[in-house]
């Protein structure tokens, strides 16, 4: 796999502009006491590990504590839009960095696997670091704490999966499908409406068509509410946590569709969905994008 394929992987994706994607979607940064009682709450009646949860309030106080809340929603909900999306993170990397200087902090691949590593089994794993991984490997070993169970279970969920040079999503989830039944990757809980799940956006990258492959450019968690859904995610290593209320799985789809679907004209497939080992109900491409492009 080429270096620069590697690098590519390396940190959640880069977030493009986002228009509003729901009249009734709201956020905020997980930067008040309440709302990280809201969501340890939640966490834990969705099943996630107790541990795992105050691991991650762990994180989340950690990373403020750094870095502070200028230009973030420091209390309550704010409406999705296109704005919520936008911080300065060069501020942000230069105070985690004054704090922090040999430890890159977390990204949403290890903040999602963390809490949900108790309800992901993985029966045959990889048993080599892939290379595009390398830098959520060096946050893990130098983040001071065990957070993971198995690393290498980590590894597995997330390693590349080589697949064909073409713009079909069908085959490209099938693709992805087989390489984790041969790890024996599996979601015990799959299909039970009170658990939570990995919400996986997988991305196309080809340097050239012999060199193509899937690999998860961006996770998250999705816990089931009373009254909707509500996602949790780390933006990069260089951004906030979010925490984002969605009536419906359709606007999360479409949330994360205008995120990350924003290439045109391009011989790669457009991201997809998966939750759990399932492509997202109600997956469709990038509302805003042009008709005509990667159907």
């Amino acid at each position: 796999m080429s270096l620069m394929l590697g690098v590519a992987l390396s940190n959640c994706s880069s977030r493009p502009n986002a228009s509003k994607v729901s009249e009734t979607a709201v956020y905020c940064h997980l930067f008040d006491p309440a709302s990280q009682e809201e969501v340890s709450r939640a966490m834990m009646r969705s099943g996630l590990a107790e541990a795992n949860v105050s691991a991650f309030i762990e994180s989340v106080r950690q990373f403020y504590d750094a870095v502070g809340g200028l230009g973030l929603v420091r209390e309550g909900y704010e409406p999705l839009e296109e704005s919520s999306t936008h911080f300065d993170a060069e501020m942000i990397q230069m105070a985690w960095d004054a704090r922090y200087p040999s430890f890159a902090g977390y990204n949403c691949r290890i903040t999602s696997f963390a809490l949900l590593q108790d309800l992901i089994r993985v029966d045959h794993p990889i048993q080599e670091r892939p290379e595009t991984l390398f830098f959520d490997d060096e946050a893990l070993d130098s983040c001071g704490r065990m957070l993971l169970h198995q690393r290498d279970n980590f590894y597995s969920v997330f390693s590349p999966v080589p697949t064909a040079y073409d713009q079909e999503i069908k085959g490209h989830v099938s693709r992805m499908q087989e390489a984790w039944r041969k790890m024996g990757i599996s979601f015990p809980h799959k299909g039970d409406p009170t658990k939570a799940s990995l919400i996986s956006v997988v991305m196309h990258s080809a340097i050239t068509p012999e060199d193509s492959y899937l690999f998860v450019g961006h996770a998250g968690v999705l816990i089931p509410t009373d009254d909707g859904l509500l996602f949790v995610e780390k933006l990069s290593f260089q951004a906030p946590y979010m925490l984002i209320r969605f009536p419906d799985r359709t606007a999360l789809n479409d949330y994360l569709m205008r995120m990350y679907d924003t290439e045109w004209g391009q011989p790669t497939a457009s991201p997809f969905l998966l939750e759990n080992d399932e492509l997202l109900e109600g997956y469709r491409p990038n509302p805003n994008k042009p008709t005509g492009q990667d159907e």
